[in-house]
């Protein structure tokens, strides 16, 4: 019992050395090597991410927005205001005012009042079965549709989702249809960058998000599921129509993904796009809200399951935090090894090895992490703490299991 005293005064990263023994290094090597190539396949995603276009070219093609909006009446003017300002010249604009309770239809339909190509409806929630932004999208469209009908207009070329929250600078549009030509592509999407003086959701918590979603979807279409982002979604309407439209996907949450990848099933091709800082959105501001819209999201990813929402925020904390514990034990595990009386050759090299698979781990998240934050225009400074900030990203999934638990996980006042 001659060492208990030293043992006793070990930190706590020792304990657990002493406790896993060899079985806990090679699990804390194995996370960290699973860190580093998780790291690297993100930055290979990243860097398959298309760029726009340099400038719009000579395509034509009339176009229908459509904008679901549910009590955004801080944000919809400016919203509307960026849409009738774009480039592109045969637009129409449709404004689905869904049940707001703010004035949200108010700030809208003045602005139809000035410009006959906005259009305002009142929708009255989802009709069962639906989900409601899908919804107030295809309610959107069958306005336009009526519209074009008693007026003797030809259907749109391209339907461009965009949302409430979202502001498009003047070219946007138009490069991103001339984007689209270029590569052929059926449907392409554009994720918001901050605002001036966006909170700090954008740093700790966007980063970490396109790291999760890119796990699971390829920006080409690569993947078990192609990559696209709802803010600002421009497809044929053509190919929209041929897989089946919002009408396709009426209970489902996740439906960017989803219609990119019926698209990309259909035979059509999906490109995410780097719109260059010319899509602005104020979705995770202020900190709250970012945290609860990516919480909303990651409820609606999961179906609601409690076991993949908490059993994935423990998984994802833990293999985020294996780097830094693996080098901190592969330190103190050399320190003892080079203690006199101590049989130090496999500790060494159990200690090179933790040290390095530990190294390599933080360095893979802090890669990816500094290359996502440079993709959404937000601080890359906070890249050496990337396992902490993934590991708040698995308090979010946690979080998302708390709420199902609770029977809280709507939004805006509804059932997501």
């Amino acid at each position: 019992m001659a060492n208990s005293p030293s043992v006793a005064r070990q930190p706590w990263c020792a304990t657990i050395t002493l406790v896993l023994g060899g079985c806990g290094h090679f699990l804390l090597i194995a996370a960290s090597l699973a860190t580093a190539w998780r790291g690297t396949r993100t930055v290979e995603r990243v860097r398959r991410i298309t760029p726009l276009v340099g400038a719009a070219g000579d395509e034509d093609g009339s176009v229908t927005i459509v904008v679901p909006a549910r009590d955004e009446a801080p944000r919809i003017g400016a919203c509307v205001d960026a849409l009738r300002a774009q480039t592109v010249p045969d637009v129409r604009i449709v404004v689905l005012d869904d049940d707001s309770s703010d004035g949200t239809g108010q700030i809208a339909a003045r602005r139809a009042d000035d410009d006959p190509r906005v259009t305002v409806v009142r929708g009255e929630g989802p009709p069962p079965g639906w989900s409601g932004k899908v919804a107030a999208m295809q309610t959107g469209l069958d306005a336009d549709r009526v519209a074009r009908d008693r007026s003797e207009t030809a259907p749109p070329e391209w339907l461009l989702f965009v949302d409430a929250d979202t502001q498009l600078a003047p070219e946007l549009l138009g490069r991103l249809r001339a984007t689209a030509v270029r590569h052929d592509a059926d449907l392409v999407s554009a994720a918001g960058t901050p605002p001036p003086g966006g909170s700090a959701a954008w740093s700790l918590l966007m980063p970490t998000g396109i790291v999760f979603i890119g796990e699971h979807a390829d920006p080409q279409g690569r993947a078990r599921r192609a990559f696209a982002i709802g803010q600002c979604l421009l497809v044929r309407r053509d190919r929209f129509a041929a897989v089946g439209g919002w009408a396709a996907l009426r209970d489902r949450r996740t439906e960017d993904v989803l219609l990119a990848t019926r698209v990309r099933d259909d035979g059509g091709r999906t490109r995410l796009v780097d719109a260059g800082g010319l899509v602005t959105t104020s979705g995770l501001d202020p900190f709250g809200a970012g945290w609860a819209s990516f919480r909303k999201t990651l409820v609606a990813a999961t179906e609601r399951s409690v076991l993949v929402l908490a059993g994935g925020g423990l998984a994802h904390a833990a293999m985020s935090l294996a780097g830094p514990v693996a080098v901190v034990c592969g330190l103190r595990v050399r320190r003892v090894a080079r203690a006199p009386g101590r049989s130090g050759r496999g500790r060494s090299a159990r200690a090179i090895g933790l040290v390095a698979a530990g190294l390599l781990g933080w360095g893979g998240a802090a890669v990816a992490h500094h290359r996502a934050a440079r993709l959404m225009r937000t601080r890359t400074a906070f890249a050496p703490l990337a396992p902490l900030i993934w590991a708040l990203f698995g308090a979010v999934l946690l979080d998302g299991a708390r709420v199902v638990l609770r029977g809280a996980a709507g939004w805006k006042g509804r059932d997501q």
